[in-house]
């Protein structure tokens, strides 16, 4: 396995699915065939437009793992990152991507103009909805030990085994993968 980048998408996963983390490190990523991934990107394209500004970001984590993430857009004035999403299913794993996302600008130091933290927020389009998001020292310590965790599990030969009665594994691009 070659060096693995921590994502926050990758994050994202975990949360949700510790079998889809690991079967995306391992070079299956099959959102290119999910018809709901397909109409997120579109959402995410068309919906913010003029302020869509992606914006990469890496930093060093725990134990050197290497950190990325991509942003779909900062108001830096205001101090505020934006993740777009399709809907709140998952919400749990949306929250975590976007705390990753603002921790890795605190681990670069990136700060607000008034030296204070970025906010995130989660922004639902098509229920119009936001969702405020703030990074804690308890966050930052459950993302250290989340990411050693991911490391860990993205390290071994074979997958998790797959979740049961899980509802949103029939909408999962990788449901195919698990119970086909």
């Amino acid at each position: 396995m070659p060096e693995l980048s921590i994502t926050g998408t990758l994050v994202n996963y975990y949360v949700l699915c510790r079998r889809k983390a690991w079967l995306a490190v391992h070079g299956l990523w099959m959102e290119q065939e999910s018809e709901a991934v397909a109409l997120g990107r579109l959402l995410d394209e068309t919906t913010y437009a003029e302020e869509l500004q992606h914006v990469n970001v890496e930093a060093n984590g725990p134990e050197g793992l290497r950190l990325a993430g991509r942003i779909d857009w900062a108001e830096l004035r205001d101090g505020v990152l934006h993740e777009t999403k399709r809907s709140p299913s998952g919400l749990e794993a949306h929250r975590w991507q976007l705390r990753f996302y603002l921790w890795l600008l605190r681990l670069r130091g990136v700060t607000r103009a008034d030296g204070r933290s970025f906010e995130g927020q989660l922004n639902f389009p098509r229920q119009r909805r936001t969702e405020t998001v703030t990074l804690t020292a308890d966050d930052e310590a459950r993302l250290r030990t989340l990411v050693q965790e991911l490391h860990q599990t993205a390290s071994r030969p074979t997958p998790p085994p797959r979740l049961e009665n899980r509802r949103f594994c029939k909408k999962c691009a990788y449901e195919e993968l698990c119970f086909g």
